[in-house]
C-alpha cells in the first residue's frame, strides 16, 4: 500500500520531505525496527518520547516518519496533532480495516473485565471460532500467548485482529483499559457492543484525579461506538445500572442514539437480576427484562461474578442470542485465570481462593463476596504494589481491616521501592479499623500479621486456617512473577497455595509417624 494512501482521512499538518513513491511494508513505533519501507511512528510515552530516535530510525533507512514535532533529519516526516491516533487509523487501514468483518466487543471498567470477557469468548463460540484479547492473555483456537499489557498498541493490535480473521475467527472480545483509550490503541476498531462494569479508584498516578479516569473510560462509548455506527455497525452499549457512573453513561449513550442495554440488580437495569442465590459452587437468578424472564447461573464464586454473568447475558441479549445458547456460554467458563480461582486442596482442607484484587473497592467487593459463604474465619492475604498510586494504599488497608477477620500484610511488587514502606502505608489503614498487630494467626479477629515474604504468608495463613475457613490471596490473580527493584522473579499465589496445601498434610503424616 503506499504512504498516500495511508494518510487519506488523516489531519495532516505538514509534509517535509518528499512522500516515498515505493509501498509501505510495515508500521512501528520502536525504532529499532524500523527499516527499508517501514513508517515509523514517533509517540510520546512516559519513559521516552520517540522523537529522540527519528535519527536512528533514519539511519536505519525507514520510508518515513510520522511525527507532531519535525526534526532536521534526513527522513521523509509527516506532522499531525497527535501521532498515536494517527498511527491508529493508518494500522486500520494497512491491516484492511479486520473489525469491520468480526463481531468485535470491547469491555472496559476498573474491576471484572478480565471475567466479563471470558464469559463474553465463551458466548461468541457458542456461533464460531471466537478470539480473546486482555490482561492474561491473548488466544483464539489453536494459538495462545501471554498478553504484555491488557490492550496492545494500535498496530499490534490490528495485526492480531487481521490475523484472527485470516484464522476464521468470527467474534473477538477484548478488554479496553483506560491507557489505551487515552492513548487511542483502540482508534478505528468498529465495535458491535461495548461493556461498562464500573468505576472505582485505580491508575490515578496515571491519569491524576477520578474524572480524567472515568473521562477515558467514556471514550469508548462517546468516540467509538458512535464511529461503529457511523460506518456501518449498530453497536449496544451494555452498562452496569449497579454503578453510580452507569447511569450518567447510559443516558450520554440513549441521547447518542445507541442501542443501550443497562443491566445489574438495581430497578434501573433492564436485564435485572432478581433473587440472587450464592454458595462456594457458583451462584444463580432470575433474569428480568423486557422480552421476557429465564434463569440464569455460573460456576463462579459471588455476588460480583453474578453480576459479571448478567454483563455477558446483557451482551448475549443485545447480540440476538437465545438464553439458551447464553447459559451454556456461561456453563462452559468454571473459573478465570487469577479472579477469584480456586485452589483445589484435600477433603478437610480450607477453601483457597487467589484473586487479582489490588484495589481498595476490589478488595472490599471480593471479601463481601466470600463473608456470606464462610462458615468459619475469612483470612486474607495482600500487599500493594511500590510505585503505583499511593494514595490507595491505606484504603486496601482499611477495606481488609473491615472485610476479614484476620489478615496476613505481605510484599507484592515492591519494584523499586522498599516493601517495608509500602507495607507501612497500608497498615495504616488496618489500624484505623481497630486491628490489631499479632504474631500468629491463632487469635481473635480483627487482627493482622504482617510478613513481608509472600511465600511465607501464604504458608502461613494456609497453615493456619481450618476446614470452615477460607482464605483468600489477594493482589496477583494471575500473575506467574514479582517484580524486586527490576528483576522479575517467577512467583504464581496458585502454586505457592497449593504447596501451602501440600505441606499441611506432610505435618499430618509426620505427626502420625511419630
Amino acid at each position: 500500500m503506499r504512504l498516500d494512501d495511508l494518510l487519506r482521512g488523516l489531519e495532516v499538518q505538514a509534509i517535509i520531505g518528499d512522500l516515498p513513491a515505493e509501498d509501505v511494508r510495515g508500521l512501528v513505533y520502536d525504532s529499532r525496527r524500523a527499516g527499508p519501507g517501514q513508517v515509523f511512528a514517533a509517540l510520546a510515552g512516559a519513559a521516552s518520547d520517540g522523537h529522540a530516535y527519528l535519527e536512528m530510525a533514519a539511519k536505519q533507512g525507514a520510508l518515513a516518519a510520522l511525527v507532531q514535532r519535525p526534526a532536521e533529519v534526513a527522513l521523509a516526516q509527516i506532522q499531525v496533532p497527535d501521532s498515536r491516533l494517527a498511527l491508529a487509523m493508518m494500522a486500520d487501514r494497512f491491516y484492511a480495516r479486520p473489525s469491520r468483518h468480526l463481531c468485535l466487543v470491547g469491555v472496559t471498567g476498573t474491576n471484572g473485565k478480565t471475567t466479563v470477557s471470558y464469559l463474553v469468548e465463551s458466548l461468541l463460540a457458542q456461533r464460531g471460532p471466537a478470539g480473546l484479547l486482555g490482561t492474561v492473555e491473548q488466544r483464539y483456537p489453536g494459538k495462545r500467548r501471554a498478553s504484555s499489557m491488557t490492550t496492545p498498541e494500535s498496530v499490534d493490535l490490528q495485526a492480531l485482529l487481521a490475523e484472527m480473521l485470516g484464522a476464521g475467527v468470527k467474534g473477538v472480545v477484548m478488554e479496553v483499559s483506560s491507557h489505551a483509550l487515552e492513548q487511542h490503541r483502540a482508534a478505528g476498531c468498529r465495535f458491535d457492543a461495548a461493556v461498562f462494569t464500573n468505576l472505582t479508584r485505580d491508575h490515578l498516578d496515571y491519569h491524576g484525579d477520578m474524572d480524567a479516569y472515568f473521562q477515558a473510560k467514556r471514550r469508548l462509548f462517546n468516540q467509538l461506538l458512535p464511529q461503529a455506527k457511523r460506518q456501518g455497525k449498530d453497536p449496544a452499549a451494555v452498562i452496569c445500572a449497579d454503578d453510580p457512573k452507569g447511569s450518567h453513561l447510559a443516558g450520554e449513550a440513549t441521547g447518542l442514539h445507541l442501542r443501550t442495554l443497562t443491566y445489574g440488580f438495581s430497578q434501573a437495569a433492564r436485564v435485572r437480576g432478581i433473587s440472587p442465590v450464592l454458595k462456594l459452587s457458583g451462584g444463580r437468578c432470575l433474569v428480568d427484562w423486557p422480552a421476557g424472564s429465564f434463569e440464569m447461573s455460573t460456576p463462579l464464586v459471588g455476588l460480583y461474578n453474578l453480576q459479571n454473568a448478567l454483563a455477558a447475558t446483557a451482551v448475549g441479549l443485545a447480540l440476538d442470542f437465545e438464553p439458551a445458547e447464553i447459559q451454556r456460554a456461561l456453563d462452559a467458563v468454571p473459573g478465570v485465570p487469577g479472579r477469584l480461582q480456586r485452589v483445589v486442596g484435600a477433603p478437610g482442607d480450607p477453601s483457597v481462593f487467589v484473586d487479582y484484587a489490588h484495589t481498595d473497592q476490589a478488595l472490599a467487593s471480593v471479601l463481601a463476596a466470600l463473608r456470606p459463604l464462610t462458615p468459619g474465619r475469612l483470612i486474607c492475604v495482600f500487599g500493594a504494589g511500590g510505585d503505583r498510586d499511593q494514595g490507595k494504599r491505606p484504603l486496601m488497608g482499611r477495606a481488609v481491616g473491615i472485610g476479614a477477620d484476620l489478615a496476613v500484610l505481605t510484599s507484592d511488587n515492591p519494584r523499586s521501592e522498599d516493601p517495608l514502606a509500602v507495607m507501612a502505608m497500608v497498615e495504616q489503614g488496618l489500624t484505623a479499623t481497630g486491628s490489631r498487630l499479632v504474631r500468629d494467626l491463632d487469635t481473635e479477629g480483627p487482627a493482622y500479621v504482617s510478613e513481608p515474604s509472600r511465600a511465607a504468608a501464604i504458608e502461613l495463613a494456609v497453615a493456619a486456617a481450618g476446614p470452615q475457613d477460607v482464605v483468600l490471596i489477594a493482589g496477583k490473580g494471575h500473575e506467574d512473577y514479582q517484580i524486586v527493584g527490576r528483576e522479575r522473579r517467577h512467583f504464581d499465589d496458585r502454586e505457592q497455595a497449593l504447596a501451602a496445601l501440600g505441606r499441611r498434610h506432610e505435618g499430618e503424616a509426620n505427626h502420625a509417624g511419630a
